[in-house]
């Protein structure tokens, strides 16, 4: 399939069901920890990307094939920038009885018509990875039309028109937002907006900037006490997703390499792939490139 894929494993979401609505790298930030690699078109204008009634047509035959907990709205960059992802979300809600949930950076809720697409979800996942202007621009690299007091009052508006959950997720960067006058203000910033949840994150994936490394042990454990007196709901997340990686029977080769697109594999996750699905691994090998990172090799394509 073009847009859909997986199910996907996550902790968080069960298996995922995802539906990508942007092509790759399209975003409004630029941020130094994703596994996608670095903003490529760097806008923050809705734009018509992709036909909504070819999407429609995947998920519906996806929906009836697979098993899976969440229909996941994510892309190969930010979601909210496809035009027509309000109509996508509202009418996946009709067609199939999972739960829906979005992955945004949270940057364009300052706008009427983002919420707005929004409010059928389930869940939101929104970005906080910092309580100031100067961290913002250093960790999330925003488009300069997003300035720190404009996302803020996005996810507070957001907050006060939505019905359904709202989950933060707080990327920490060794050297950059991992310490503790840095935990006191995403606290407040959280406060401000009381998601339902927060989840606490370090980069475990190659990111965009090779620099950009998991802080320690001892920094995650203080950001969680110190977060927890702002908000409630807080979990600290510092694995590596693992579990069973979805591959097309028809077309398998063709099903992993779209997967590692998206998400890098170790060798060992390869190659249990590969012996399921009887998978040259040697024709992966061949065009999957190497990438190191906190000491582990991943491979892309």
């Amino acid at each position: 399939m073009k847009y859909v894929f997986g199910p996907v494993p996550s902790r968080r979401f069960g298996r995922s069901l995802g539906v990508n609505v942007v092509p790759l790298k399209v975003c409004n930030w630029n941020c130094v920890y994703c596994q996608l690699g670095r903003t490529t078109t760097f806008i923050n204008e809705e734009r018509d990307f992709f036909d909504e009634e070819e999407i429609k047509k995947e998920i519906e035959e996806a929906v009836k094939v697979f098993d899976y907990d969440y229909l996941t709205f994510i892309g190969d960059g930010e979601p909210t920038l496809y035009s027509k992802l309000g109509e996508l979300v509202k009418w996946s809600k009709k067609i199939q009885d999972k739960r829906v949930a979005v992955f945004t950076n949270g940057g364009r809720l300052y706008l009427d018509k983002v919420r707005k697409d929004l409010s059928p979800a389930d869940v939101v996942k929104v970005s906080t990875d910092a309580g100031d202007e100067r961290t913002f621009r250093i960790v999330d690299r925003p488009h300069r039309e997003i300035t720190f007091p404009k996302f803020l009052e996005g996810l507070q508006k957001f907050r006060e028109e939505f019905n359904g959950e709202i989950w933060a997720e707080v990327m920490l960067v060794k050297g950059i937002n991992d310490k503790e006058d840095e935990f006191e203000k995403i606290g407040e910033v959280l406060s401000s907006f009381s998601p339902d949840k927060v989840h606490i994150m370090v980069p475990t994936r190659p990111p965009a900037e090779i620099w950009a490394l998991p802080p320690s042990a001892e920094s995650l454990i203080k950001a969680g006490k110190i977060i927890s007196k702002y908000v409630r709901g807080v979990y600290i997340i510092d694995y590596v997703e693992r579990g069973k990686f979805y591959v097309d029977p028809k077309n398998p080769l063709e099903s992993l390499l779209l997967t590692l697109k998206i998400q890098p594999m170790t060798e060992d996750e390869i190659r249990e792939v590969c012996k399921e699905h009887n998978i040259d691994l040697k024709e992966v090998m061949k065009v999957a490139k190497e990438v190191e990172f906190n000491g582990i090799k991943y491979f892309v394509y």
